[in-house]
């Protein structure tokens, strides 16, 4: 079974796509709040969502953070959809996604760099990995694999804020984990990225980070 956390900050102008685009499907919906201003709250509570808010206190970049308090709200043997909150489903659909074998899943957008990619496993624990959040699913084996062997955290807090690469350093770690990803290519979220910019400066952060975690050894 498979259920949907969905996080925003601010993210009111998607919502009513964002409940339209996953009512086909019958997946139980977790909406996580990140310290929303707007009528995000008002939306969910008007269409009786199911919704969670983050602590008022935080400060910065908190979407570690956010799909962490989301998946302690799932069940404990589904499988978790992560979505952002603006990356609504536009095209094709989600009906054939839990029949994909691999452990994890990668969606992708309307525009995307990852669209020529044939074989995933080419570019998977790679610097360059494409292993990006704003569509992911993860099976619960994975999820568990992973909260083992990463401090009980699935997406790193500490790689959350200036760095902004919690993504792609799980990417790194499911990889050396032994676990299986690919792309599915049955459906298109809003939006996209096509610069091969943000692949490099992901992999320059990346770099960085792993340079000041070997000094504190």
């Amino acid at each position: 079974m498979i259920e949907v956390v969905i996080i925003g900050q601010n993210e009111y102008a998607s919502m009513e796509k964002m409940l339209a685009s996953l009512s086909p499907y019958g997946f139980k919906r977790i909406w996580v709040l990140d310290r929303c201003t707007d009528e995000s709250e008002s939306f969910l509570m008007e269409h009786n969502e199911f919704y969670v808010k983050t602590p008022a206190d935080l400060v910065g970049r908190q979407t570690s953070y956010s799909r962490n308090l989301g998946l302690s709200f799932t069940g404990k043997d589904s499988d978790v959809l992560f979505l952002d909150g603006d990356r609504y489903i536009t095209k094709g659909n989600l009906f054939h996604l839990d029949e994909e074998k691999t452990d994890i899943s990668l969606l992708m957008l309307e525009r995307d760099n990852r669209e020529n990619i044939k074989d995933y496993s080419e570019c998977y624990g790679q610097w360059i990995n494409f292993f990006f959040s704003n569509g992911i699913l993860i099976r619960r084996s994975a999820i568990n694999t992973i909260l083992e062997n990463n401090n009980n955290e699935l997406f790193s807090l500490d790689k959350q804020n200036s760095l902004g690469i919690e993504d792609t350093c799980l990417g790194d770690l499911c990889y050396h984990l032994g676990l299986t990803c690919d792309i599915y290519r049955g459906c298109r979220q809003s939006g996209g990225f096509t610069n091969n910019e943000i692949d490099r400066e992901s992999m320059k952060k990346r770099i960085l980070y792993k340079i000041d975690e070997l000094k504190s050894i």
